[in-house]
């Protein structure tokens, strides 16, 4: 028997918590616990009775605070293992957060840079070429 995924999800936003709540909570094999806020008294509050080791993912929701930011940072300070997923209202991506260790051979490091978009550069002028 295979126990479910326990996903925490922080969100300050009612509308956007509820949205989630509807994707996540019918999934089988996810155990859906929030709502929470995710004000600074969330972190003591995953703190508290050590609840955040029982977690496998916390998903926080936002609109890319700074709040937020911190947050993910303190999680990851208290609980190093503990993967921590980001979504945000103003983008289509999924920031994924841990700091697993994974083996690596020079072929995935050659792979990944070969896998890299190349980002815009600012134009020079002619003269600084």
């Amino acid at each position: 028997m295979n126990l479910p995924k326990r996903v925490l999800l922080l969100c300050g936003q009612s509308l956007l918590a509820e949205a989630l709540k509807n994707i996540l909570e019918p999934l089988q094999g996810v155990k859906l616990v929030g709502p929470w806020t995710t004000e600074s008294a969330t972190l003591k509050r995953i703190r508290q009775d050590e609840a955040g080791g029982v977690f496998d993912l916390i998903l926080i929701a936002d609109s890319r605070g700074e709040s937020e930011a911190t947050l993910v940072g303190q999680i990851m300070e208290d609980y190093p293992d503990l993967p921590v997923a980001r979504i945000g209202l103003d983008d289509n991506e999924i920031h994924l957060y841990t700091s697993r260790a994974l083996p690596a051979r020079r072929a995935d490091l050659i792979e990944l840079i070969e896998s890299l978009p190349v980002r815009q550069r600012p134009r020079q002028s002619e003269s600084s070429s």
